[in-house]
């Protein structure tokens, strides 16, 4: 199979600020979109639940689309320090890997998180596989997501509990704020209702947190964080998903675009109208999911983030925007785009919907988002293929698209010896609508601390851990 290979000898400190869609401008090379394959020979590996033990191979040809149930565990991509070795095909390899991803965690699975059957359409109402991987709040043994659940609406299969919402409930414990909104406010969609979010770890990560006895401030001081590392030979590494949901409106929005579950929100007294809980059933559907993994060939992780097609627009889109975003309503002439809502110690739900219209600008309009970066060319030229052959296939995961996958490998040791992501510049609409300029996906992460100070290796998850004394006390406050 002919490609063609063009390798770059790169200095850090040039391209400090060099994306990968710059890279192959500057190179004047179009293969990107020439058929060319960085496939390894895929092994048997000892797999997690919810993940199938051979992993698929990451094949780098655009033509070549893989719809499997198998997390890939690894990029078939091989750099040296300081980037030597990066051709212009690499972004792809990236972006393949990051929807091969995407699919295999949304493969249809069984009440044990297993993927079912060879078909990726075949069981439509089942929930998918990362939404049985584990909350944090189990493994930290604060058990908010339990909270759903603890009113009128007992557990019932296929029912989602969500509690995760922009200004986070202090009623049992003060939650890190890297479970919300980015900077803690909330984003409003057009329907003037609030988005909703949750964190999943796989079970290489748990298993990590709790046999390292993480899972206190007690447990992690002194120690030295080093997460699991997916490679093509061995296991699938540890991962993280934070996804954004959005409470559909029937009638207003075309539900059949989204993937949906009927789930049931718990609002605390403080952050009620009422003053008291609210244990609101609705559709949600799924507006973006963020997906991070940490791999041998890439320990700084892997950083894939998707959203639904209808978000937000583009900057250059605005002028002629429709009426199909659900963070964006071009009614709204005089609203400043990404501009949050006043800040407030309690934002606070109606009991009916709209649940945010305290906080509308006017009265009228949601938080108005618009793209601040385009996703890149060859990004985009990724995203068509999958999103093509996911409709032939009739999936609604075909109203979904790449925004990026953002990786770095450690510099040459020439200063500044640091991480220098690529491509420069990622950000979600629905998770750092407020700071998109500061492409905080790998930059804001790569100071991330665990709950007593120290470096915890890109994941905030650690901060979530409390001391045994305030769990003892949290047992008890829950009995009364």
């Amino acid at each position: 199979m002919f490609y063609y290979c063009l390798v770059l000898h790169i200095n850090p400190l040039k391209t400090k600020r060099m994306n990968v869609e710059k890279l192959v401008k500057w190179a004047g090379v179009s293969a990107l979109v020439l058929a060319f394959s960085c496939q390894g020979d895929p092994k048997k590996e000892g797999g997690s639940t919810g993940e199938t033990t051979t992993p698929p191979p990451v094949a780098c040809n655009l033509d070549t689309i893989i719809i499997a149930p198998n997390v890939p565990h690894e990029v078939d991509v091989h750099l040296a320090n300081g980037y030597h070795g990066l051709t212009p095909e690499t972004q792809p390899c990236f972006d393949i890997f990051s929807w091969q991803t995407f699919v295999a965690l949304n493969w249809p699975a069984d009440a044990g998180g297993n993927p079912m059957g060879n078909s990726f359409t075949a069981f439509p109402a089942a929930q998918r596989v990362w939404e049985d991987y584990t909350d944090p709040s189990i493994i930290f043994q604060t058990n908010e997501s339990l909270l759903p659940f603890t009113g009128p609406f007992k557990k019932e299969a296929n029912l989602k509990g969500l509690h995760m919402f922009s200004k986070l409930s202090h009623e049992l414990v003060k939650l890190p704020e890297s479970i919300a909104e980015a900077t803690g406010q909330p984003l409003i969609d057009k329907n003037l209702n609030f988005a909703l979010y949750e964190i999943k770890l796989n079970k290489d990560e748990v298993t990590y947190i709790i046999s390292n006895s993480l899972t206190t401030t007690e447990g992690q001081t002194g120690k030295t964080i080093q997460f699991p590392s997916g490679s093509d030979t061995g296991a699938v590494g540890a991962m993280e998903i934070k996804a954004t949901w959005k409470i559909l409106v029937p009638g207003t929005d075309d539900t059949s675009k989204f993937y949906k579950k009927m789930a049931v929100i718990y609002v605390p007294a403080n952050q009620s109208i009422t003053g008291v809980p609210l244990y609101l059933k609705e559709w949600v559907g799924l507006v973006a999911m963020h997906i991070i993994h940490k791999t041998t060939r890439f320990p700084f992780w892997i950083w894939s983030t998707f959203e639904h097609i209808d978000n937000a627009p583009e900057q250059s889109e605005v002028s002629k925007a429709g009426t199909n975003f659900s963070f964006f309503n071009p009614a709204c002439t005089t609203c400043v785009a990404d501009t949050p809502p006043p800040f407030d110690s309690v934002y606070i739900w109606q009991a009916t919907k709209p649940y945010a219209k305290t906080y509308a600008t006017n009265g009228l309009y949601g938080t108005q988002v618009v793209r601040k970066y385009p996703v890149y060319g060859p990004t985009e030229a990724v995203n068509k293929k999958w999103q093509q052959a996911l409709a032939s296939a009739g999936s609604v995961f075909a109203n979904y698209r790449l925004i990026g996958s953002q990786w770095s490998v450690v510099s040459d040791g020439t200063p500044p010896n640091d991480t220098i992501p690529a491509p420069d510049t990622l950000s979600n609409t629905t998770l750092e609508t407020y700071i998109q300029n500061s492409s905080c996906t790998m930059t804001c992460h790569k100071f991330a601390t665990d709950a007593v100070g120290a470096k915890s290796d890109f994941s905030f998850i650690l901060g979530h851990a409390r001391s045994t004394a305030f769990l003892r006390s949290l047992k008890e406050k829950k009995k009364k």
